[in-house]
């Protein structure tokens, strides 16, 4: 079939079995070949194919509700609702979203970014059904790592209790967030994923049996359930349980759909699929390697971005800062299921009794790293700053206002290409200086960012360090033992205040267009150095400060409020991200020329400081 050529899934409907087992395979192979030139999320989208298929066949009035929990899942909902065409453009700038996105496409009606949330968002479509809104059958999909998150549950534990709604929630479980999932959520699945002779028996009795058998088989094995007293944690909130079921059978996945559509319970269905599945080498992967993926090599599947001699990203760089305190110092290290993207994985070979995975959990893993210090241990948190967010109230409550010691690194701090408005790291400033003792930096480079991540542990109260989704060269080691600022070039003419790789970039601007100009690393961001903006307010000469984070929270914004209690009266300019913008999809060059932040705008923005 010509998957270009699909403009809507009702199409559907006029195929046979036959013909959508064909079609499963078609897109399979259309999204290895796209996503092999593009990049993307590649292993989950693989194994959801047959599942999203069937969701599409059973589900297929315009007004039902197919939310897909982490939207990243999505890319086969993207094809089957016309958006094939557009693959080429994937995560591009101006192109098609990684992920679920409301301006694309009527049939994406919940943003996900972020896990979790999409049994909540089910809650409010059903209790908006109720009060008379023109709203079908409402379906959450839903993985099992994103399940064992906490709001998940809040959700679950609610979502049965909605008078006359018939929620749907479908669990895909493929074993895997982004890579091995983890937790006593991931064992229990295992035990009710029970025996491949009963697995094979259920799928046998879908296929061969009339519905009203099947259903017969459903009410005889919850009266043996209840007669034996089994605990089943979903039935026991509420949900009519059925499987698990092999969700890589399209036969199987309609029919076990259909019941539930015709069913007046609410229900939970448990589908067993594969991550990768169709590719192999995503098959075989249990690091999480093809999970998100750059442009690759279908037939070796390596990436074809190669890195250099001495050339290696700032996760890397500061997983080995750590391995190597780790040598010489006792410490925990914890993280919420992003092993593979913070280049843990040689930690945990390592030192596999001083790492906890404790999936996505963000909340969990900070007020257990509070804990732990409040007992005098040493401990690490390392998340994605986009994910931070979720854990402000346990960062404020349990470990900023008692002043414990947690060192916190957070990646991908800053614009990040590709990912659009929902994985951004522009917020974690903002965030942190609303609360009491956090500390907070970013290293100019590599060598300086593997420094501070070292530093961090000999200081006092939560220490956050920044650092971007970047790979850069690496030249040696430095050692940072102060939260001074820097004086990288010296001018007469005004300061230039940044900190991270941005202060090198305008190191060179001024140096290659001879602005008369000082240049000043902040990678203490908070506390401020306050002696050298003492100094700087004397001389009354005019102030940028160049930073990609938003506006308000921001160091510029700090220095303002510092300026005004020292009643100084010099020229400011903060040059940033507006606090009420919308970050667009797209390279970091186009999300630098975007908001102004490029070399060519902060050059004309500084020559004009000589005039």
């Amino acid at each position: 079939m010509d998957i270009n050529s699909i403009k809507s899934p009702e199409f559907l409907q006029d195929l046979k079995k036959s013909e959508l087992k064909v079609l499963c395979k078609d897109i399979r192979s259309f999204l290895i070949e796209n996503i092999s030139k593009t990049g993307g999320h590649l292993a989950s989208n693989l194994g959801v194919v047959e599942l999203t298929v069937g969701l599409h066949y059973v589900f297929n009035q315009e007004n039902d509700k197919l939310i897909f929990d982490v939207g990243h899942q999505a890319y086969t909902h993207k094809i089957l609702t016309g958006r094939a065409k557009q693959f080429n453009t994937l995560r591009k700038t101006n192109g098609l979203s990684g992920y679920v996105n409301y301006d694309e496409s009527k049939y994406d009606c919940w943003e996900s970014g972020h896990s979790s949330t999409s049994i909540s968002a089910m809650s409010g479509f059903l209790l908006a059904k109720k009060n008379g809104q023109d709203i079908g059958d409402v379906v959450s999909i839903i993985g099992d790592s994103s399940v064992a998150n906490g709001m998940a549950f809040e959700a679950l534990n609610f979502v049965t209790t909605i008078e006359g709604a018939r929620p749907i929630v479908i669990l895909n479980d493929n074993k895997m967030g982004i890579s091995k999932s983890v937790g006593a959520t991931a064992k229990l699945f295992n035990a009710m994923s029970s025996t491949k002779f009963y697995r094979g028996f259920k799928r046998f009795l879908i296929k061969v049996n009339p519905k009203f058998v099947v259903s017969w088989f459903h009410k005889i094995k919850q009266a043996l359930k209840a007669f034996a007293q089994l605990d089943n944690i979903f039935e026991d909130m509420g949900f009519d349980y059925y499987g698990p079921y092999d969700g890589n059978d399209i036969d199987c996945v309609i029919r076990v759909l259909e019941r539930a559509k015709n069913s007046k319970k609410p229900c939970l269905i448990h589908f067993l699929t594969k991550k990768g599945l169709g590719y192999e080498k995503a098959e075989l992967d249990e690091k999480g390697s093809f999970h998100g993926i750059g442009p690759f090599n279908i037939e070796t599947g390596k990436q074809l971005k190669v890195y250099q001699p001495n050339e290696y990203s700032y996760s890397e760089v500061i997983a080995r800062g750590l391995m190597e305190y780790r040598s010489e110092n006792n410490f925990t290290l914890i993280n919420p299921a992003t092993m593979v993207g913070n280049r843990l994985n040689k930690f945990q070979q390592a030192y596999p009794n001083s790492i906890y995975d404790v999936g996505i959990a963000e909340e969990h893993a900070m007020s257990m790293a509070g804990a732990m210090a409040l007992c005098g241990e040493n401990v690490a948190v390392l998340m994605y700053s986009t994910f931070f967010q979720r854990s402000y109230d346990q960062l404020l409550n349990d470990i900023a206002r008692r002043n414990l010691h947690v060192v916190i690194g957070l990646d991908r701090a800053g614009l990040v290409s590709s990912e659009g408005s929902t994985h951004q790291g522009i917020y974690d400033i903002a965030m942190c200086n609303s609360m009491p003792n956090v500390k907070i930096c970013m290293g100019k480079n590599l060598a300086e960012s593997k420094a501070l991540i070292k530093y961090a542990f000999s200081l006092t109260g939560p220490v956050i360090v920044r650092y971007p989704k970047k790979a850069e060269f690496y030249t040696s080691d430095v050692e940072i033992n102060s939260m001074k600022w820097e004086i990288l070039n010296e001018g007469s003419k005004g300061y230039v205040i940044s900190y991270g790789y941005d202060v090198l970039r305008i190191l060179n601007i001024v140096k290659n267009n001879n602005l008369d100009l000082t240049v000043i690393n902040a990678r203490f961001i908070r506390p401020l150095d306050e002696e050298m903006l003492e100094y700087i307010y004397q001389t009354g000469k005019n102030i940028y400060v160049i930073e990609q984070v938003v506006n308000n929270g921001s160091l510029g914004d700090m220095i303002v409020a510092n300026m005004n209690l020292k009643k100084c009266n010099s020229f400011i300019k903060l040059i940033n991200i507006p606090t009420d913008s919308y970050v667009i999809q797209g390279s970091i060059d186009d999300l630098l020329k975007y908001f102004k932040l490029d070399d060519e705008s902060i050059y004309q923005e500084l020559k004009n400081s000589e005039n």
